[in-house]
């Protein structure tokens, strides 16, 4: 299955630029469909984590569906990404016991509150909705980090590395949307987010 997600993931990619669109919309959620049911097929020690791993992945997929439709259904997007932050959140906290990186936490935020400000004003009516977004994907590469610095599971450096990639994907997708857009944003934002999606399924299905 593995050929399969990787196949599919380069198909979405290139059906950007050439199509055919009936291969763009078919193509798009089926990596992350594929890896959910992976991740269900490798059970491991720490049930909970490849649960809320797989139900991250799923709704992912339907945020996938939402976004691309024809008419598109942004704030139903984004509230499925909204819960599949929580989730991921919540399966990284399962790998340790205590906060310890508050600095790390402070940077964070920092960051993220010099981006907002610079998306902010073009973000319209959507400055609640991508504040919301923004706090909870700050909060899941937080314990991402957190998991990869201090659990003992040392799959968690799958978590870490996928939840950056992940930000990265979202940060150049926010840029293409509300400041400036570009022929291979897309590109850039499809490659990252299914590369991130990969890594963080490796944490559940390798962790042992």
């Amino acid at each position: 299955m593995w050929f399969a997600v990787v196949s599919l993931s380069v198909m979405h990619i290139l059906s950007i630029s050439y199509g055919p669109r009936w291969l763009f919309y078919a193509t798009k959620p089926l990596p992350t469909i594929l890896l959910t049911a992976i991740v269900l097929l490798n059970p491991t020690s720490l049930e909970n984590y490849t649960v809320a791993i797989a139900l991250g992945l799923l709704l992912s997929s339907l945020g996938d569906i939402f976004l691309m439709l024809p008419k598109e259904r942004f704030r139903a997007g984004l509230g499925c990404f909204v819960l599949v932050q929580v989730l991921y959140s919540y399966a990284f906290a399962l790998t340790f016991e205590h906060y310890t990186h508050w600095l790390l936490l402070l940077a964070i935020l920092l960051l993220g509150s010099i981006i907002y400000l610079l998306l902010l004003p073009n973000l319209k009516k959507e400055k609640w909705t991508i504040a919301i977004y923004l706090i909870v994907i700050l909060f899941m590469i937080f314990n991402a980090i957190e998991a990869w610095q201090t659990s003992e599971f040392k799959a968690m450096v799958f978590a870490g590395v996928g939840a950056i990639i992940f930000v990265l994907s979202d940060l150049v997708l926010a840029i293409d949307r509300f400041r400036a857009s570009s022929d291979f944003s897309r590109h850039v934002v499809m490659f990252t987010y299914y590369t991130a999606q990969l890594l963080i399924a490796l944490s559940a299905i390798l962790m042992i």
